[in-house]
């Protein structure tokens, strides 16, 4: 799934090609993927002018601006998901797993999902609160002093609540093991555990990695690409995620894989020996 990099170098490339150009048409084969209705998402959105692209976590946000004759904002909440892609290049040609095109002016965007599971929802500033209030504060945008109380009372394992959405949004697998490999924790640590300068340098670890991250376009192991159909390269940058049973780059241990809710955690035995 595209985490907040990934999304991120999305969100850019829209931002640089579409902003400022009207919405002329809206077409789809595969309808289901419009929430609530594709019907109304298209009366919505064709002949709006997009003003904005934004994004929380792992959401692209589209604002159209207000409708005429109405006080509503129309805004477009994009969860890729598994497997979705959105391409906006003038040479891109659609396969069978494009199931969404909208044109702007004189550019397009093709939404594409093989395993269908992404969606597009409408919100307008009626519903725009209730559809956010499981989307935590984005992860760059996040103060330390609300992190820190959002997290450091807790004794489930770290890996796992850097995962949930709610308490920060845009962490996934990938990010979360390189942030904690970078701080020098094991992924079964509890924050409760663990002194304010800890937690510290594990939230600007998170940061860190993933600005670098998003220098690098996000990480690609086999469905993301950018807008242009560029695959990420922060993959050859990767110190533990995907690389189990290979040396580490520090101290050569081997990386060890384990299961923790039903997610990989890869970690250095030896690099990450914290587990107060």
């Amino acid at each position: 799934m595209p985490e907040l990099p990934e999304v991120e170098t999305i969100a850019r490339g829209l931002r640089s090609q579409l902003v400022g150009h009207r919405c002329t048409d809206l077409n789809a084969d595969w309808k289901k993927i419009f929430n609530p209705s594709f019907a109304l998402i298209r009366r919505a959105v064709v002949g709006q002018i997009l003003t904005e692209v934004s994004r929380q976590g792992k959401y692209l946000f589209l604002n159209f601006g207000k409708q005429e004759g109405s006080d509503d904002t129309i805004l477009l909440m994009l969860h890729l998901r598994m497997t979705g892609q959105i391409f906006t290049a003038s040479d891109y040609k659609p396969d069978k797993h494009v199931h969404a095109h909208f044109s702007f002016n004189d550019r397009d965007i093709w939404w594409r999902d093989i395993r269908k599971f992404g969606q597009i929802t409408l919100l307008t500033d009626k519903n725009r609160k209730k559809a956010l209030q499981t989307i935590g504060p984005d992860m760059l945008q996040i103060s330390f002093k609300e992190w820190r109380e959002r997290i450091a009372h807790r004794k489930a394992p770290l890996k796992n609540l850097l995962l949930n959405q709610q308490i920060a949004s845009g962490i996934g697998n990938i990010y979360a093991d390189e942030a904690l490999f970078s701080a020098g924790l094991n992924p079964l640590c509890a924050p409760v555990a663990l002194a304010d300068a800890e937690l510290k340098t594990l939230f600007k670890a998170i940061r860190s990695i993933l600005r670098l991250a998003i220098r690098h376009n996000g990480t690609t192991f086999s469905d993301f690409v950018d807008f242009s159909g560029k695959p990420g390269n922060f993959k050859q940058r990767l110190q533990v995620y995907g690389r189990t049973g290979e040396k580490c780059n520090r101290c050569q241990t081997k990386i060890t894989r384990l299961k923790l809710a039903g997610r990989s955690a890869h970690f250095c035995p030896h690099c990450q020996t914290e587990m107060k």
